[in-house]
């Protein structure tokens, strides 16, 4: 019965990654009749009445998730995004704002094309549209953190096809379709990215991302190719695998290869794309753990300093397993106080296992604090 409940979910999961909703939820519903409590199906249901835009359903199966577990975190970024008010203006949580304008201007998006009129412009209309642009933007980010890549993706379009001048929002959708491995399309994007603004880093960074996997790859296409043709040696090596674990070839292996790890980090700055952590914005520090020696688990990022005058940060508490030529891309927020001043902050960036000692992989790097006023004090 397992079998068959985990074969529907399985066929749910392949629709609505292709973005085929309507077969997805009947195979989702199989799965909860055989077992009501797959906490698992339910958020696939919810993903996949929210890509039929029927809200109220999705909005149903992501609270039967919570049923079952009150913490459920797809389930609860699921609902949080679903009853934002340009989601669903019907939600109970979600009043209307009669008048934006005068409640909430808005300064113009960098980078956006001027719009030329013959008559007097209408500024209310002009505001409004840039603020459904900015939550659109800020709808896209959530599905993109929350692993809801074609909502993301469809977010980040409708961005785009309304301001196609932002870098910064080509570079989300190019960083979408590498976490769906379509590799052609996020290239595309991140050229778009470099026409736009040839020294954006991060796009420099996504380059040299994109070029590891197609070369992972390549590799994983040619080892595929090897083994369909030589399925006797397969055999062997399974014969030989079962040796191994007996601990016949104990006194003949080779000392095993340790983890060779390495650290590529770059300061993500959206915002401003200046290089700087701004007093009062938040930037992001993106760190690319890669490791090309052997399996490297229960691994720990950690930043030394630990506190910075001026400055926000915590280092993920999870632990990271990156097996042999792989890659884990690593993420930490940093906020600026509004009273930061201009200095430059050598910081040290380690990754080191349960044991600790010796750090498996180190790096320094400089974090650039410019205050309001922009006078430097080193």
């Amino acid at each position: 019965m397992n079998d068959i409940r985990n074969g529907h979910y399985t066929l749910g999961k392949a629709y609505l990654d292709a973005a085929q909703y309507a077969e997805a939820i009947p195979h989702f519903e199989s799965a909860l009749r055989l077992d009501p409590d797959f906490i698992d199906a339910y958020h696939g249901l919810a993903l996949a009445y929210f890509g039929q835009h029927q809200l109220q359903a999705a909005q149903n199966a992501a609270r039967d998730a919570l049923k079952i577990d009150e913490n459920y975190k797809p389930a609860l970024s699921l609902l949080q995004a679903l009853v934002m008010p340009d989601l669903n203006p019907d939600a109970p949580d979600s009043p209307r704002v009669e008048n934006p304008v005068s409640e909430a201007p808005l300064v113009p998006r960098e980078n956006q094309p001027p719009s030329v009129v013959d008559t007097q412009p209408d500024v209310e209309s002009e505001v409004v549209v840039e603020m459904d642009t900015d939550k659109e933007l800020e709808r896209g980010l959530v599905f993109l953190n929350n692993k809801q890549y074609p909502q993301a993706e469809a977010a980040f379009k409708k961005v785009i096809k309304d301001n196609p001048h932002d870098a910064s929002v080509h570079y989300n959708l190019a960083q979408t379709y590498l976490e769906t491995d379509a590799l052609n399309n996020a290239q595309s994007e991140v050229d778009i990215v470099l026409r736009l603004s040839p020294h954006y880093q991060p796009a420099h960074q996504l380059q040299t991302t994109i070029t590891f996997v197609r070369n992972r790859d390549k590799r994983q296409h040619r080892q595929k190719k090897i083994i369909r043709y030589l399925l006797p040696l397969i055999m062997l090596a399974i014969a030989g695998f079962i040796a191994f674990r007996m601990g016949v070839f104990n006194s003949l292996l080779p000392e095993k290869i340790p983890p060779k790890l390495s650290i590529d980090a770059i300061l993500e700055d959206t915002h401003n794309k200046n290089g700087y952590i701004d007093a009062g914005e938040v930037v992001r520090l993106k760190l690319t753990l890669t490791n090309s020696g052997s399996t490297a688990k229960n691994l720990k990022v950690r930043i030394l300093p630990k506190s910075i005058v001026g400055l926000r940060y915590q280092a993920p508490d999870r632990t990271l397993t990156i097996r042999k030529n792989e890659f884990e891309t690593v993420r930490i927020p940093i906020t600026a106080d509004n009273q930061a001043r201009t200095k430059k902050v050598p910081i040290k960036i380690e990754v080191f296992d349960q044991n600790q000692i010796p750090p498996l992989a180190t790096t320094d790097f400089q974090l650039n604090i410019k205050s309001k006023q922009g006078d430097w004090h080193e």
